[in-house]
């Protein structure tokens, strides 16, 4: 058909595991003291850690989960 449209649910399952594990990430981060490793001053050098840092482990984490959510 010309509108036949399929929905990859392991995607939309993936983007939304991801953005939730990525925001508690960011929060534990920053209620962290990430910013010690830093010298003072550096706020800049700061976010961009902990956004990477988050963004690591959020990718991580989610694809840990796909990895076990298809024996369930």
């Amino acid at each position: 058909m010309f509108l036949d449209i399929t929905i990859d649910y392991y995607k939309i399952t993936f983007a939304l595991i991801f953005i939730l594990v990525f925001v508690v990430a960011y929060y534990v981060i920053l209620g962290s003291r990430f910013e010690n490793l830093f010298k003072q001053g550096k706020i800049w050098q700061i976010r961009i850690g902990q956004i990477l840092l988050a963004f690591v482990i959020a990718y991580l984490i989610t694809q840990g989960l796909m990895l076990i959510l298809p024996t369930f």
